[in-house]
């Protein structure tokens, strides 16, 4: 089961100065199903981290991870953080799960859920919350997500998942997946989470460990050199200009087009 399409506008020529990104990215994904170069090994998932500043490539970088698990069958479950939205508790979960189970029948989802099910289901949008002022339980409703997470892993192994604009995230989501990465590679799930470091909140602490859990494989994206940018700026110069309200707040650097491959 895979609940990802190939994201469009991407182009198909390797990334400029992201080899080594791109190999890390395949072989985590191939670790993931079992396969190395030398034959077939148990599957190992874990954490997979990219840091970087606005329009340095980390999407880009996410999108070919998507490309690359899904062609190997993966199920991946995507999110992005918002900054509109990073004070809606579970925002990003409701992001993760609702496709998976969109695909289900009421009774499929309430056995998945199980005993979970009046908990989790309305933070993560997938009923109605119940009238009243009473808030659910952040700690009850994580503690159903570990089971939730942990069902659909088991049963659709191998899963990646992805979080795009971690530091946009909303702080409970945050709290939820740092506890839950210890879980990844006895899990066959693979990781993978991107963000600006220099925008992290100040009161982002699960992110911060997130991003520098023991285990964990960080990469710092560097800036690309002015060679690189200018293979990317002469066909740009050469196409016409365009803007539209689905690019807007997003640098040159992070808007697709036919002749750049860069984000």
């Amino acid at each position: 089961m895979s609940h990802v399409t190939e994201p469009q506008g991407w182009a198909t020529q390797p990334l400029l100065e992201r080899e080594s990104e791109i190999r890390a990215i395949h072989r985590a994904v191939d670790e993931l199903c079992g396969t190395s170069e030398n034959g077939p090994t148990a599957r190992r998932g874990g954490v997979l981290t990219f840091a970087g500043s606005g329009g340095i490539g980390k999407t880009t970088l996410l999108g070919e991870a998507r490309r690359h698990a899904a062609e190997r069958s993966c199920t991946v479950l995507f999110a992005r953080g918002g900054e509109q939205e990073k004070q809606v508790p579970f925002h990003v979960m409701r992001q993760l799960i609702q496709p998976a189970f969109a695909a289900m029948t009421e009774d499929e989802r309430r056995d998945v859920l199980g005993t979970w099910y009046s908990i989790v289901a309305p933070a993560l949008g997938l009923t109605a919350a119940p009238e009243g002022p009473t808030a659910p339980d952040p700690q009850g409703v994580r503690d159903g997500l570990d089971w939730v997470v942990t069902h659909l892993t088991v049963r659709s192994a191998p899963v990646v998942l992805i979080l795009d604009d971690a530091h946009w995230a909303d702080a409970e989501s945050l709290a939820w997946l740092t506890a839950f990465a210890a879980r990844a590679e006895e899990l066959a799930m693979l990781i993978m989470v991107a963000c600006r470091p220099d925008e992290i909140p100040a009161g982002a602490g699960a992110l911060r460990a997130l991003m520098s859990r023991q285990g964990t494989r960080p990469h710092e994206l560097a800036p690309l050199t002015t060679t690189a940018v200018a293979r990317i700026v002469r066909p740009s110069a050469r196409a016409p200009m365009t803007c539209s309200a689905a690019n807007a707040g997003r640098s040159p650097a992070e808007t697709p087009s036919r002749s750049s491959n860069w984000r």
